[in-house]
């Protein structure tokens, strides 16, 4: 060792350690940091003549600094410089979970050490997939295989190489080791995967590997089941939800029959496809869940007459189950679709089901026997007013739609007055959903108008916060019920909490209606459509500004006592958005900076009172926007979260 070195390394080794840092305020922290202090030179630091540092040198600096207390060198950031740590745990773990955004949630977990360990299980706690067509196929394998080990990616490589799959493989890591990414997973959403019939193997292949890995699985959404899929959901131990949708062999639900304790089930398929080990393992779900299921969302075609037949025989069987007034005692939402009644059926559901103490209720798409039950609901809603705990629905959706193919007029009427009295027989609704009410063929002249005994028994609702009379879909060669100014006004003013409501309005009226609307001071947000010019040809240049300017023009001539130069719109109004034809504007006096993907705000000035206001389209992210594709849909999933929580 030559002398030189030595003498060196003789004089690390007799300097002192550092003191330890004392911790100092923030602010004086900040002047520190300003007045950056220059560290004095040493020979460590290398050769004065090159200004290079020396290799060997450095080597030894970090050898003998190593030794020192490590707390001397800590750079990371005290409790008390980071705001949002300091925090106590239950708002910064709050604050945490609603960040929604994937891109956000990477961005705060590269942050440092201490929020990487936070935010990464965030990022991959929500997994979503969908391959409809060849080109998806890539990206849907980019989803999965972070998930998977080394052993099963090379596994389905072999049986099929397509564009997405790892193309090299660690040697020094375990292939049989699962990743920890797997662990994090707790919401899986399969899409559709049915990109052709030679492709749509290795899709399921993909999802059948992946669920052996996602172990803490807690909810399952998915638009196709697999026997080892339903093996492999059947085995997950932190279940508590399941979506099943679309057609569903019958040989692959029978794996899902030993579920047990779910709080949330949904089975949705809307054919005739299934049999009787479909409806046993359905059953079977809801028997062992009775306890504690809170959500239940059944879906089926309207000629499946044997559909829950033994539910009954099977709640009553269960020794403790039998004992209940109503098996499913925890339940809050159901969902019905497509099921034939009979008198049989609604005794079952009754004898399972407190229908007065749910919470929410959507029936859709009933079969021509349905004023029987709607019938049965009145009444049980009229006997269950007496209950010290009275009637708990809240939230309500109803299918208004006539079967003009299979009912004849009278059978219509019975049906219109069924609803009717089920929906003025209790006034506890804050909000109601009416789909698809009223369409009538095009030969009818005029306007046939809203029914007034409908409306009376919308407005009994008196607390209602939103009211929907929507049309998904319009039947060819007929028109629907558009709501006057004269309709409009009944509702507004019989409903002073309203906040949102969705009409199809009587366009030449539209002025007047804009007048009637400017009653309800609690509204926020305000959805038009369809309109008459929606199927007129040929169809006007821009059909929904003309609805949003005489909306705007009937609030702009409200006389609210302020002089043109004084007003401002959040003074008198509490509207901000409106949507018509598929186009949402944002309202306000004053925009600030556009976002991505919004348009040049424009102003609208009415011409006799001199109001303006300012208006912005904003239908890329808007509150209605209208869901396009074979996306996957994560509302049943939002819904079920936001229960767990």
């Amino acid at each position: 060792m030559s002398p030189r070195r030595s003498a060196r390394i003789q004089d690390l080794e007799t300097q002192k350690p550092p003191e330890p840092e004392v911790v100092q305020p923030p602010a004086a922290k900040a002047d520190q940091r300003r007045k950056k202090r220059k560290a004095p030179a040493t020979h460590a630091e290398g050769s004065a003549s090159t200004g290079r540092p020396n290799k060997k040198a450095t080597k030894a600096t970090k050898a003998t600094l190593s030794k020192f207390d490590e707390a001397a060198f800590d750079v990371s950031y005290g409790p008390s410089e980071d705001v949002l740590y300091s925090l106590p745990a239950e708002l910064f773990n709050m604050i945490l979970d609603n960040i929604r955004d994937s891109s956000t949630i990477g961005r705060l977990a590269r942050t440092c050490k201490r929020y990487y360990s936070i935010m990464i299980p965030l990022l991959h706690r929500r997994i979503a997939v969908h391959a409809y067509n060849h080109a998806h196929i890539a990206k849907f394998i980019r989803g999965l295989e972070p998930y998977l080990s080394i052993a099963q990616k090379k596994q389905l490589k072999k049986e099929g190489a397509y564009k997405g799959q790892q193309a090299r493989y660690s040697s020094k890591l375990d292939p049989k080791a699962e990743p920890v990414a797997a662990s994090y997973v707790q919401q899986l959403s399969i899409g559709v995967a049915d990109p052709g019939r030679k492709h749509q193997y290795i899709c399921h292949r993909y999802v059948e590997e992946a669920l052996k890995t996602m172990n803490n699985l807690e909810i399952v959404e998915t638009h196709f089941l697999t026997v080892p899929m339903g093996k492999s959901i059947a085995s997950l131990q932190n279940l508590q939800a399941l979506r099943v949708l679309h057609r569903i062999p019958a040989d692959y639900m029978p794996p899902l029959s030993s579920l047990k304790n779910l709080k949330h089930l949904a089975v949705e398929g809307e054919s005739s496809y299934y049999s009787s080990s479909d409806n046993s393992a359905i059953e079977s779900m809801i028997v062992n869940s009775a306890s504690t299921l809170r959500s239940l969302v059944i879906k089926s075609g309207p000629y499946r007459d044997n559909f829950l037949t033994d539910l009954e025989k099977r709640l009553a069987a269960h020794p403790t189950l039998a004992k209940r007034k109503h098996s499913l005692s925890a339940l809050k939402r159901f969902t019905l679709h497509g099921v034939p009644f009979d008198a049989a059926f609604i005794k079952s559901l009754s004898r399972a089901i407190d229908f007065m103490g749910l919470d929410e209720l959507i029936l859709e798409r009933l079969d021509h026997r349905k004023h029987i039950f709607y019938q049965h609901l009145a009444i049980l809603a009229l006997s269950s007013q007496s209950r010290p705990w009275g009637i708990s629905l809240r939230n309500m959706s109803l299918d208004m739609s006539d079967d003009r193919w299979n009912e004849t007029e009278d059978q219509i009427q019975a049906n219109l007055e069924a609803k009717c009295s089920f929906i003025s027989s209790f006034k506890t609704l804050t909000a109601l959903e009416l789909v698809g009410y009223g369409q009538n063929p095009r030969h009818i002249a005029t306007n046939p108008d809203i029914s007034n005994m409908l409306v009376h028994a919308i407005i009994k609702h008196t607390n209602l916060k939103s009211l929907k009379i929507c049309y998904p879909s319009i039947i060819s060669e007929h028109q629907i019920r558009y709501l006057t100014a004269m309709n409009v006004a009944t509702i507004i003013d019989s409903l002073p909490e309203l906040q949102e409501f969705e009409f199809a309005p009587e366009e030449v009226d539209i002025k007047e209606i804009g007048k009637a609307l400017t009653r309800g001071r609690n509204l926020t947000a305000i959805k038009c459509y369809p309109c008459e010019s929606y199927s007129s040809y040929p169809r006007p240049e821009n059909p929904g500004f003309n609805l949003l300017e005489g909306i705007i023009n009937g609030f702009l001539s409200h006389d609210n006592g302020k002089t043109a130069e004084k007003f401002k719109w959040e003074d008198s109004h509490k509207l901000k958005y409106i949507c018509a034809f598929y186009q949402t504007w944002e309202i306000a006096s004053e925009f600030g900076k556009a976002k991505k993907g919004i348009k040049e705000a424009i102003m609208i000035t009415n011409a006799v009172t001199g109001n303006k206001v300012m208006i912005r389209e904003v239908s890329e992210i808007n509150p209605f926007r209208i869901r396009v594709g074979y996306k996957n849909d994560n509302t049943w999933i939002d819904q079920v979260v936001e229960d767990l929580a």
